[in-house]
């Protein structure tokens, strides 16, 4: 163990069929109370900081950590957060919470860093990080939820770098003895540490062994309903057409000397056509240079065959066929014009076949983060089923846009966000879990059957 001191939107449905209260749906996020895993009492006061919505409830495992073992770092964490969550189950019996374990190892220099159990160990991986070694910390996150046996994990690594410190910060330490219980042997709080510290790749409550943003997407994750219905985005997240978008608006803005950044693109993204240019032009200081419409005319030329081309993500054609051979219903919601999705489907027009329904950005009024298209995605699959689910929580969003993630969550659907990697840390948090890629996706968590 590390040691360490939605707003709802309303839109006007395109036909008579009433929609499930979103509102309502999304009520069922706080329903369930967290009893907390641990023994760590810094653990313990981050949780009750950042999470007091969930109230103060703690247990802790009586476990032989270092019998649990696996080839990868990432691995071992889960599987030993998931051995304190079965040690601790058995004590819930009867009560309906979201039980919640971590385990976190440091890895550095190519090998695994436990609690060091002597001090010569101690100062070999202090001297390392004297020398530049980065330290990663390694958590892994499992919750759990015993009134529906649902069961999400999560693994969450930040690096830390420190500045050359003296022997005399290397001494202090091993008095406090604090380093002793720490994974990795040091502690970002210790005052005279801190002070030689470099940076951190990742995130603080990562490194101190409680990521924020992770858990408390996990914790909506495992206290909503099972899925039954699933929408996807397409762009960036079915099919590979950002890096088009990015060659053509890269070549028009060449020619006013402008650079097209991340930053400009991920505020673009999931919006409609006119919507994202005016944002380019307005995040460049275009304007009087060049209109919404011209930029878009001129993007079309150069987009046709680009779009023609289109491959499909990593894991896309598994994860929809999967899917579809257990009769769930599944529907596109896409901002891209009718036009745009035939061009861009050209190669993979079997697969799309599978969805009940594709709704596209120039069917609906507004364009994410509004929930409009999503609310008509939804609309459209329980038309067409014999039922009608009780709300729209049981609906799952996949987005790899802000702005779409926006969308999902104001329109009471649980979502699940697989951003590029060049996506800032701060665009991201917000949906029930984030993903590297669809493989990574595991369907059981979700209440969906396994792959």
């Amino acid at each position: 163990t590390r040691c360490f001191r939605v707003k709802t939107a309303t839109t006007t449905s395109m036909t008579e069929a009433p929609l499930p209260d979103a509102k309502r749906a999304r009520g069922l996020e706080l329903s369930l109370p967290v009893v907390l895993g641990t023994s760590s009492k810094w653990r313990r006061m981050l949780f009750a900081k950042h999470f007091p919505e969930y109230g103060s409830d703690y247990m802790a495992a009586d476990i032989d950590e270092k019998a649990i073992r696996a080839d990868k770092p990432e691995d071992m964490t889960v599987a030993i957060a998931s051995g304190k969550i079965d040690a601790l189950l058995p004590q819930l019996t009867g009560r309906e919470v979201l039980l919640v374990c971590m385990d976190q190892v440091v890895c550095c220099d190519g090998s695994v860093r436990e609690k060091p159990e002597s001090e010569a160990e101690a100062r070999v991986f202090l001297e390392s990080y004297r020398n530049g070694k980065g330290a990663t910390c390694v958590n892994g996150i499992v919750v759990h939820n015993t009134r529906t046996g649902r069961r999400v994990t999560a693994v969450d690594t930040s690096t830390v770098f420190w500045r050359p410190f003296p022997e005399s910060v290397v001494d202090h330490l091993l008095a406090e003895k604090s380093v002793f219980t720490c994974a990795g042997g040091f502690t970002v709080e210790d005052p005279e540490l801190r002070v030689y510290l470099d940076r951190i790749e990742g995130s603080t409550d990562s490194v101190e062994g409680l990521p924020v943003k992770p858990l408390r997407s996990m914790l909506l994750q495992a206290a909503a309903p099972a899925v039954t219905h699933v929408l996807f985005d397409m762009d960036g997240l079915l099919l590979d057409t950002e890096s088009a978008y990015t060659v053509a608006q890269q070549q028009i803005c060449s020619r006013f000397g402008k650079i097209f950044t991340w930053d400009t693109k991920a505020k673009m993204m999931g919006r409609k056509a006119l919507d994202a240019a005016q944002v380019l032009i307005d995040d460049l200081e275009l304007h009087g240079r060049i209109t919404a419409e011209e930029f878009v005319a001129e993007r079309e030329k150069l987009l046709d065959k680009l779009f023609a081309e289109a491959k499909l993500m990593p894991g896309v054609e598994r994860l929809v066929k999967h899917l579809h051979e257990h009769g769930i219903p599944m529907a596109v919601a896409t901002s891209s014009h009718k036009r745009h999705f035939d061009l861009k489907t050209t190669l993979h027009r079997e697969l799309f076949a599978l969805m009940k329904h594709i709704v596209t950005g120039d069917q609906v009024k507004n364009s994410k983060p509004d929930p409009e298209i999503f609310l008509e995605a939804a609309r459209r699959l329980i038309t067409c089923d014999d039922g009608m689910p009780e709300d729209l929580a049981s609906f799952l969003v996949f987005e790899d846009a802000p702005n779409g993630v926006e969308a999902g969550r104001a329109a009471g659907m649980q979502v699940c966000h697989v951003p590029d990697a060049n996506l800032s840390i701060d665009l991201r948090g917000g949906a029930h879990c984030e993903l590297r890629s669809l493989e990574d996706f595991r369907p059981e968590e979700w209440g969906l059957p396994p792959s």
